[in-house]
């Protein structure tokens, strides 16, 4: 059996109180794995969480000017999560000029973590039609100047580019193509083999005979050197937006071998408008990548590459959409989904969870703490170097 118990912390930081879940799974032993919900800090919002191969936690967020309250220009920041004192550390400014933050959930800012321990993000600025990308030094206290991404193909950009890296190795994918014509468009990228010094040609990804939804966000993750996992939503005759997950293989900046994985029924999605849907890989301890995404309104799971069909997480508090997941999963193999409940554009909504087992059962954790998501934002989630979670909104 499980016990669900609320414990109160009473340190509060910069960014609010901090709310602390206690999951003792009684499974012969008396594991605890505490589920930590905190604000996101300096008032931010959009949190973006990554884990790098020491477990070091990375935060990326944005911040509106305090100059301009009234206004939604901010830039992105940083902060690296400083275990041993519970807290994060002092923000260091990621993004070269302010931008607008009408860049909702779907146009957010991503992030990776490479060998050498640099931060790399890539961010979109709709007014420029244009991606973004900048990297830190190696010891993450200044970001270089931000650098457009994208020449040849960046037609009809309308949601956010992702960025993974894994050694020297750094990947951004976004999805371009004339907007009219959904069913023509796919995945586009470039890839880094000197840690974002410099990178390659712009490369075709996708299939354009899936098309590729317009206004929703991908998500990449590299499996192992010179092998990429890319999840979009396709757009097949205009309606099909089903969650296709591709798997390339390259080498010397080009493409040696792309597979798609076949669908299962909860990755399909008949709908005639985009349903500006995001989605989130994560890594197991047995090297296994787990994606998290939205089909008709609630969250799905899905273990890549392996034949599993996918699976439902959870039922929502009321009949109404759950969007923006976020997983994370610790070296038990405890598996957290995070998302938001009755979300538009602007509004966050309310935030919701649910938590795994490593052999896929149901920890039979029941989250009712009505806590908001605020406008323009969306949950995050991540591992601490203890095996606790942090979720952040």
């Amino acid at each position: 059996m499980n016990r669900f118990t609320r414990a109160t912390n009473a340190r509060s930081s910069a960014s609010g109180q901090i709310l602390c879940f206690l999951l003792a799974l009684l499974l012969g032993s008396a594991a605890v794995a505490e589920i930590r919900i905190e604000e996101t800090p300096d008032g931010g919002v959009q949190p973006r969480l990554n884990v790098d191969d020491s477990g070091n936690v990375h935060l990326l967020y944005f911040k509106k000017r305090l100059s301009a309250p009234s206004a939604r220009e901010g830039n992105l920041y940083y902060r690296q999560y400083l275990s041993e004192q519970n807290r994060f550390g002092l923000p260091v400014k990621v993004s070269s000029n302010a931008f607008d933050i009408r860049t909702f959930a779907i146009s957010r800012a991503s992030i990776a973590v490479g060998g050498d321990g640099r931060v790399h993000v890539v961010w979109y600025l709709p007014r420029d039609n244009q991606y973004f990308y900048t990297r830190s030094n190696i010891e993450r206290s200044q970001f270089e100047a931000q650098q457009t991404v994208v020449d040849l193909f960046g037609e009809g950009l309308d949601a956010g580019a992702d960025i993974a890296a894994l050694g020297s190795q750094v990947a951004i994918v976004w999805g371009a193509g004339a907007l009219s014509r959904e069913y023509e468009r796919t995945v586009y990228g470039r890839i880094s083999n000197d840690s974002g010094a410099t990178f390659g040609d712009e490369l075709q990804m996708g299939s354009k005979e899936l098309g590729a939804c317009a206004c929703c966000s991908l998500a990449t993750n590299f499996g192992d050197e010179n092998q990429l996992a890319i999840a979009y939503r396709s757009a097949i005759d205009g309606v099909g937006r089903h969650m296709q997950t591709l798997t390339l293989q390259f080498a010397d900046k080009a493409i040696q071998q792309g597979e798609y994985a076949e669908l299962s029924e909860l990755q399909e999605w008949e709908l005639s408008a985009c349903p500006l849907s995001t989605n989130d890989i994560a890594v197991d301890a047995k090297a296994n990548q787990w994606l998290v995404f939205e089909t008709e309104g609630r969250i799905i799971q899905l273990q890549l590459g392996t034949g599993i069909d996918a699976m439902p997480v959870a039922e929502p508090f009321i009949k109404t959409r759950q969007k923006n997941p976020a997983v994370a999963i610790n070296n038990e193999g405890d598996r957290l989904i995070v998302w938001g409940e009755a979300i538009s554009q602007t509004r966050g909504g309310r935030l919701n969870m649910h938590l795994f087992a490593d052999d896929g059962s149901d920890k039979n954790t029941e989250f009712t703490e009505e806590v908001s998501i605020p406008k323009f934002s969306f949950p995050a989630a991540a591992v601490l170097p203890s095996g606790d979670f942090l979720v952040l909104y």
